[in-house]
C-alpha cells in the first residue's frame, strides 16, 4: 500500500441524510450541493441520501433516493398522529438500510449530517443508530431554529443525550449558523454549540451590473408567507401616493398581491424558481426586502440575506431579528426599519439608494462575508471539527 492509499484510507465518509426535500424550495439544495463542495475540497467522500419519489427535478447527480417518503412534518388528525409513529419507525428504518448496505461496509470513519429536522425526524436516527454497527460512526446535528423556545424542547434536549449515548467518546457535535442560536441553544443543552457558515453564496458571481435607470427594482424573494412579512408587503402595494412612483416591486405569483393604481409597478413572478433564474432577479435588484417576523427569526438565519449581502445588494430588515443583529455588527442600523407606514418606507428607499456611506459599508460587509460565508470556511471548520473526533 502506498503512503498516499494510507492517508486516503483515513480519511471519513460524510453523509448527509435529508429526510424531506420539501419540493425543492428554499436552500436545501444549493445548501447541501455547497456542503459537497467543501467535502471535496477536503478529500472526503460525500453521500447523500433522500426520500424515494422525492419528485424534485434534476436531482444532483449521485444523491440517492433510499429513505422512507412519509412526511412527518405534515399537520393531521389525531389518527396521522399514530400514522406517524409507524412513519417514524420507517424512516430510521430506511435510515439504518441504507448507512448498512452503503457506509457501514467501508469500516471508515463516517459522519452522519442532519440539519433541518423535527423532533419524529430526530428519533428516526436515534432509532437508525439502534441498528447499525456504529463504532466508527460520528453524528453532527445542525440546528436552524430557537429549539430552546418550542414547547418540544425537551424532546430535543432528551434525544440530543441519547443519540450522543449511543455514539463513542468525542463523536457527537451540535452546530447551529447563528451566533444568537449559539448562545442560546449551547445555554439550554448545556453541550456547546458550535457555528458553521452559510456556504451557498455563489450568487456574488451572478451579479448583474445595472445602468443608471431612473427605476428602483425591488425584490421580495421566496415563497410568500405570513411569517416573511407577507402582510406588510401587502400593505406597501396597497398604498398609492407619489411617493411609490419609479419602483418596481418584485413579488411571487402565489402572493396573489394586485396593484392600485398610481401604487408602485408590482411584478409577479414564478414562484419556484431555477437557481439561474434567482441569481437573475438578485443581479436585476437594487433593493432586497426583508420584513420578516422578529419573533420566528429572532436568531434563525435567512439565506436570502446572506446572498443578499454577498451580491453587495441592499437589504431592509425587521428590528430584533438576526438580520439586524447582523447589519449593526456593521454599523447599518439604516437598514433597520419601521415597516409600519408604506409612505416612509418609500422615501426611505429612494434615499438610501443614493447614500455612498451606505453602500460603502455594504461593500466592507461583503468583504467580511466573502471570508466567512464560504465553501473553504465551511471546509476548513468541518476539517477542525473531524480533528476533535480523532484526537
Amino acid at each position: 500500500m502506498s503512503q498516499d492509499e494510507g492517508k486516503g484510507e483515513l480519511l471519513p465518509i460524510f453523509v448527509s441524510l435529508i429526510p424531506n426535500l420539501m419540493g425543492g424550495e428554499g436552500h436545501i439544495l444549493p445548501y447541501h450541493q455547497a456542503v459537497s463542495q467543501a467535502v471535496k475540497q477536503l478529500g472526503w467522500t460525500h453521500f447523500v441520501a433522500v426520500p424515494y419519489n422525492s419528485k424534485v427535478d434534476d436531482l444532483p447527480l449521485g444523491w440517492h433516493e433510499a429513505l422512507s417518503n412519509y412526511d412527518l412534518e405534515k399537520e393531521g388528525s389525531l389518527g396521522d398522529k399514530f400514522l406517524s409513529i409507524q412513519g417514524t419507525w420507517e424512516l430510521g428504518k430506511s435510515m439504518a438500510d441504507y448507512l448498512n448496505s452503503q457506509i457501514i461496509p467501508q469500516s471508515r470513519s463516517s459522519i452522519i449530517f442532519f440539519e433541518r429536522f423535527i423532533h419524529l425526524q430526530l428519533l428516526a436516527l436515534l432509532i437508525a443508530l439502534f441498528l447499525v454497527k456504529n463504532d466508527n460512526l460520528s453524528v453532527w446535528l445542525l440546528y436552524r431554529r430557537d429549539t430552546h423556545k418550542d414547547q418540544t424542547r425537551w424532546i430535543y434536549k432528551l434525544l440530543n443525550s441519547l443519540v450522543k449515548w449511543r455514539l463513542k467518546s468525542n463523536k457527537f457535535q451540535l452546530l447551529t449558523d447563528s451566533e444568537l442560536l449559539s448562545q442560546s441553544l449551547t445555554n439550554y443543552f448545556q453541550e456547546s454549540v458550535k457555528v458553521m457558515p452559510i456556504p451557498h453564496t455563489d450568487i456574488i458571481s451572478y451579479n448583474t451590473n445595472l445602468s443608471d435607470n431612473a427605476t428602483i427594482l425591488c425584490w421580495w424573494p421566496g415563497s410568500p408567507r405570513e411569517e416573511k412579512g407577507w402582510t406588510i408587503i401587502n400593505q406597501l402595494i396597497s398604498y398609492s401616493g407619489e411617493e411609490s412612483q419609479n419602483i418596481s416591486l418584485v413579488c411571487a405569483e402565489s402572493s396573489q398581491l394586485k396593484s392600485v393604481k398610481n401604487g408602485v409597478d408590482l411584478k409577479l413572478i414564478k414562484t419556484h424558481l431555477t437557481r439561474d433564474e434567482y441569481h437573475y432577479w438578485f443581479g436585476l435588484s437594487k433593493v432586497i426586502l426583508l420584513p420578516y417576523n422578529s419573533p420566528a427569526y429572532q436568531a434563525r438565519t435567512s439565506g436570502i440575506f446572506t446572498e443578499c449581502i454577498m451580491a453587495g445588494k441592499i437589504p431592509l430588515v425587521t428590528a430584533q431579528t438576526w438580520m439586524a443583529y447582523e447589519l449593526l455588527k456593521y454599523n447599518l442600523a439604516e437598514l433597520v426599519i419601521d415597516w409600519q407606514e408604506a409612505k416612509a418606507v418609500f422615501e426611505l428607499i429612494k434615499t438610501i439608494v443614493k447614500n455612498d456611506i451606505i453602500r460603502d459599508k455594504i461593500q466592507a460587509m461583503q468583504r467580511s462575508y466573502e471570508q466567512f460565508h464560504c465553501v473553504d470556511n465551511y471546509a476548513n471548520i468541518m476539517d477542525k471539527l473531524f480533528q476533535e473526533t480523532v484526537d
